[in-house]
């Protein structure tokens, strides 16, 4: 690929990611983005511990303590302690939360209906195909910057 390429997919990620995020707020009334992307990442694990939920979704343990307190102010997630480990507190959806997702599913699955309504038949599986394509490429280029930022940490600290 050249720049020009490379700027053009930038320039239609961006607007794709604007769109997406448009569409999902708007399917998110009762809570904030944020919120929901939790609600949504809880409820496709059923619970996670906040660590692995951090992870999930690239956030710092303190933004996201942030965003679980509001939502378990308004009774969508619960906070359970491990009982064998109780620094280790696991995240889950409570009868309101999953009712919340269903929601927002039902909401978002009416507004890609339409959407793929758009796409011809016979281009719909290739256009999924490709999309977890890239999101496969994405995982795997993160993974060779963590490798790199690590090779690098290491060389620092070695150099006298």
């Amino acid at each position: 690929m050249n720049t020009s390429q490379i700027r053009d997919f930038r320039r239609f990620l961006r607007h794709f990611t604007r769109m997406t995020n448009t569409q999902l707020r708007h399917c998110c009334t009762e809570v904030t983005l944020a919120q929901c992307l939790v609600l949504l990442e809880v409820d496709e694990q059923e619970r996670l511990t906040v660590g692995q939920l951090a992870s999930r979704l690239r956030l710092d343990d303190s933004t996201l303590s942030r965003t679980i307190d509001g939502l378990v102010r308004k009774g969508l997630l619960d906070r359970m302690r491990d009982e064998r480990d109780r620094r280790v507190v696991w995240i889950g959806l409570t009868k309101e939360g999953t009712a919340a997702c269903n929601a927002i599913h039902e909401q978002n699955d009416a507004i890609y209906f339409n959407i793929f309504d758009k796409i011809s038949p016979a281009k719909r599986d290739a256009v999924v195909g490709n999309f977890k394509i890239l999101v496969q490429a994405f995982l795997e280029s993160e993974s060779d910057s963590d490798a790199q930022a690590a090779c690098a940490t290491a060389e620092q600290e070695a150099s006298p």
